[in-house]
């Protein structure tokens, strides 16, 4: 294997596609492990919704991770509502602090979607500095539209 190969896998690796949700990101060099898990989460017993969590590896021993196998750390997620299920939020939670902190936010819609974007309120201590990427990766934002 070429070193061209290799440099081809780690950047397609940091530009991560999702081809159903039809959305794609792009991560800084220094996520290069970070993990993604699609769940249903359940907001509430009304609204479940599709949810990919973006996590990194830790190495806290007494890191107890809710949704995500052990041993990873969720950074941030984006939560792909329908457009009623976003009305319902909206409606809701608009004013609901702990729902939406303001580093939570809209990053797109389309005709089938709304994509939002749910920042971790807790992390292990050994993935502190990586939050502060959370921001500039989530500006990389885009959703993929197709014919």
């Amino acid at each position: 294997m070429s070193c061209g190969e290799k440099k081809d896998e780690f950047r397609e690796r940091l530009n991560y596609y999702n081809s159903k949700y039809r959305f794609r990101i792009t991560f800084p060099e220094n996520w290069l492990n970070y993990s993604s898990f699609e769940i249903d989460e359940i907001i509430d017993p009304d609204l479940k919704v599709k949810t990919v969590f973006f996590a990194l590896p830790t190495r806290s021993r007494d890191w107890q991770p809710i949704n995500l196998p052990a041993g990873y750390a969720s950074l941030f997620s984006i939560r792909i509502f329908t457009p009623q299920q976003w009305d319902r939020f909206i409606e809701k939670y608009s004013s609901n602090i702990k729902e939406i902190n303001n580093a939570d936010r809209k990053l797109g819609e389309n005709k089938s979607a709304v994509f939002m974007i749910k920042n971790s309120t807790s992390i292990p201590v050994d993935l502190y500095l990586f939050m502060k990427d959370v921001r500039s990766i989530s500006d990389t934002f885009r959703i993929v539209i197709t014919e």
